[in-house]
């Protein structure tokens, strides 16, 4: 019997390249066909497809052993068929290791311009977390995986590396899902002339594919949120800006979180790296926030993250580290503030895990002035979208 591919339309909900990439994701991880037009029709540029888009079906592709027509650069349509047999996805090399006697798998994702690492990661870690190497009597490998993707570790719009490894990689533990250490090989911007760079994940060997459902949320609302107990700065910017950033740092940390949180006091940790570039400005900022004593759960503490990739006209290397570090302070500060155990972008990314654990997860993205819970982002929404799509059509 044949199988009719579910057909989306990527002109829904936020209508970008995030639709696309959860589709092919979630098409080749689940052996769903798909047919999606109007790829990325929401955008002023006319859509289709893009490098970093192509590298992640491509990828998929590969992995899922599908058949994939339309995968062309600028194309507005494409189909996958996965494989039904996905026993020995090529997507994984054994590779021997001087310093581990039992080796490990290795992926790799090559962009080939400064797209961003961090979307097409979001496109394949569901794939990698849920379907790794298995061996020849079908049982889960004990071997460790090696991703590395290449492209731009630092590109507007997107998560960054400091982002994946501060936020996402530690939320993703908090859920259920395996330790994944990170290491940043090389910067690739998209500001200041594109640049491609590559970072690499460690991720150790599954006991179990299933993901319980997990919580990141109080027991009960309180009336404010317990306040961070450490904040993280990263600071990637010309060396001219770091005396400046340094200054301004700690006065304007108090002015949104109090003074208990200074460099002096052991509970705010800045670094500064030269980015090389007087056209590159990069900074931020992670809270790690104790969970409400209330808890019964097993979470102890949650991360928040705001940061920017200075998009402006360059003023003064102080004006522009002063404007950064408020703006940054002031997003994260809106964040913790809204009783949120997740950042409003980190939302956006935990939707495809909600659907992959078993059971109904909860997460609290915060409340609004009102006191109302605030409304998914159009990000999330689109998400849940795809999701529902997938699920129905897959049947």
């Amino acid at each position: 019997m044949s199988i009719e591919p579910v057909e989306l339309d990527g002109r829904e909900g936020e209508g970008g390249g995030q639709l696309f990439r959860l589709a092919v994701g979630l098409s080749a991880l689940h052996k769903i066909p798909i047919r999606v037009s109007h790829i990325r029709g929401n955008r002023s540029a006319g859509g289709g497809l893009k490098s970093q888009h192509l590298a992640c079906v491509n990828w998929l592709a590969h992995a899922s052993n599908a058949t994939v027509i339309g995968a062309e650069k600028g194309s507005k349509s494409l189909e996958l068929w996965p494989c039904q047999d996905q026993s020995k996805s090529p997507a994984y090399r054994f590779v021997k290791d001087t310093a581990n006697a039992l080796g490990f798998w290795e992926c790799r994702l090559d962009i080939k311009t400064a797209g961003s690492t961090g979307l097409a990661l979001q496109a394949t870690l569901p794939f990698i977390l849920f379907n790794p190497p298995r061996n020849e009597d079908g049982t889960l490998s004990k071997i460790p995986i090696r991703v590395t993707i290449s492209g731009g570790t630092n590109v507007s719009g997107s998560p960054s590396y400091e982002y994946i490894a501060q936020v996402l990689l530690p939320t993703l533990r908090s859920i259920g899902l395996p330790p994944i250490s990170s290491t940043l090989d090389q910067r690739g911007w998209s500001h200041g002339g594109s640049s491609i760079g590559s970072f690499t994940l460690n991720i150790p060997a599954r006991q179990s594919l299933v993901l319980p459902a997990f919580k990141l949320c109080p027991d009960k609302r309180t009336s404010s949120p317990i306040p961070p107990k450490h904040l993280e700065v990263t600071f990637v910017a010309p060396s001219a800006a770091h005396q400046h950033l340094r200054n301004v740092c700690t006065p304007t940390i108090a002015s949104y979180f109090g003074p208990e949180l200074s460099e002096a006091n052991g509970n705010v940790s800045l670094t500064c790296e030269d980015s090389r570039h007087d056209k590159r400005y990069y900074l931020i900022i992670v809270a790690t926030v104790p969970a409400s004593s209330t808890s019964t759960s097993a979470l102890k503490t949650y991360k928040l993250g705001r940061d920017w990739l200075y998009d402006r006209k360059l003023r003064s290397p102080e004006q522009t580290a002063t404007e950064l570090v408020d703006r940054v302070s002031h997003d994260l500060y809106a964040e913790w503030s809204s009783g949120a155990y997740v950042d409003e972008h980190m939302r956006d990314q935990l939707v495809v895990f909600e659907a992959l654990a078993e059971g109904g997860s909860r997460i609290f993205g915060g409340c609004d002035a009102t006191g109302e819970p605030r409304e998914a982002s159009l990000h999330a929404k689109t998400a849940e979208w795809v999701i529902g799509q997938m699920r129905d059509g897959g049947r």
